[in-house]
């Protein structure tokens, strides 16, 4: 028993140390950072005093989020935690890619129903049969490609849940599939010139006032059983919180277009029903859409949340620290606990208190 103990410390040990030389080569990012061109955001001239201390004490007691950004109008209506720490986005990088398509796409780099095999995507690890390489951008934004390959980037409930291999045409399926997400970063880069880093940093950061953003905030990570590498975008909580008011203000800054209102409208419209996770029961372009509320989120592992109401011109961010190595990331799946959504939906439901017994606020020009 003593021997078999010893090991099974020994074995803990080691994989103690593996973890930590195999610690990504990610940027130390410190709170506090500013880019040249930031601009600050004048509070909102919204109180609703006693839904906001609501809030306040309910982020402090009974949710796991380290950060939390409201915006009505433009404006700031709450700001709790650590709002200007770049955290990894995970899952919202999805809708962050959304919005560059649509730039693009607005530009003439490329279009929604160019297929594969016009774009000189295949796959080295797993060849794509003819039928694969017909699937269209339309089709992999919507996670609809009918390609089922392992990819980087995927957990454990995407495998388990992957169709069986030419089960379905393209455009036919929704799979929510991290091949699609990884290949629409690959054309994306091929067709712009553009790593993902600079484009979000020329066409979103900048024009917005990002306070923290930098290209170098994207990095990428490989798979063994797919060409395709996986971006991974970081982004403070304030920085995500004026990407999503773009969405809220179709997809105006200040006066200023910045991503094609006709993309903001098409790519958060319902093209899939879903029945899960709740309250999700649609999914755009890289979106996710909860048609009850009316809003549509960008969502992420470990609790990073970005909730759209456009009817009401608000914005939410709730984000989780999950680390910026692999010895952290690890820390926080054996340690720490993922955020929830229904503590976003009712965090959603305080500001629209605090928006709806205020005085109101007026929109940034």
């Amino acid at each position: 028993m003593k021997i078999r103990a010893w090991k099974a410390v020994a074995a803990g040990l080691s994989a103690c140390l593996l973890l930590a030389i195999a610690v990504a080569a990610i940027p130390p990012f410190r709170s506090g950072e500013r880019n040249a061109f930031a601009t600050s955001l004048p509070p909102a001239r919204v109180t609703g005093p006693e839904a906001l201390a609501r809030a306040h004490a309910f982020l402090l007691g009974n949710t796991r989020f380290d950060a939390f950004v409201a915006l009505h109008e433009g404006r700031q209506l709450m700001a709790w935690g650590e709002t200007d720490l770049p955290i990894n986005t995970h899952s919202v990088r999805k809708s962050l890619l959304s919005a560059l398509y649509g730039i693009a796409i607005d530009r003439g780099y490329l279009h929604l129903d160019q297929t594969l095999a016009e774009l000189g995507i295949d796959d080295a690890a797993v060849p794509l049969t003819v039928a694969e390489k017909q699937a269209t951008v339309r089709d992999l934004l919507m996670a609809r490609s009918g390609i089922y390959l392992e990819a980087a980037g995927e957990v454990q409930a995407m495998k388990d849940g992957r169709p069986r291999r030419g089960s379905h045409r393209p455009g036919r399926h929704f799979y929510y599939n991290n091949w699609d997400f990884n290949v629409l970063g690959v054309i994306f880069e091929r067709r712009t010139g553009l790593g993902i880093g600079q484009a979000l940093y020329e066409w979103i950061a900048r024009p917005t006032g990002m306070t923290t953003f930098k290209p170098e905030h994207v990095i990428y990570e490989h798979a063994r059983h797919s060409e395709h590498r996986q971006f991974v975008i970081f982004m403070s909580t304030a920085d995500l919180a004026r990407f999503g008011m773009l969405y809220a203000d179709g997809g105006r800054w200040r006066g200023r277009q910045v991503i094609p209102s006709a993309w903001v409208e098409e790519s958060t419209r319902l093209w899939s029903e879903v029945a899960d996770p709740p309250p999700f029961d649609g999914y755009g372009y890289l979106w996710w859409i909860d048609r009850d509320a009316g809003t549509f989120w960008a969502d992420g592992w470990g609790g990073q949340f970005l909730l759209v109401d456009p009817r009401r011109r608000l914005v939410l961010v709730s984000r989780n620290d999950t680390g910026r190595s692999r010895l952290q990331l690890g820390w926080f799946v054996l340690f720490d606990d993922d955020g929830w959504r229904s503590h976003h939906e009712q965090l959603h439901r305080w500001m629209i208190q605090a928006v709806r017994h205020g005085q109101g606020a007026t929109a940034l020009k």
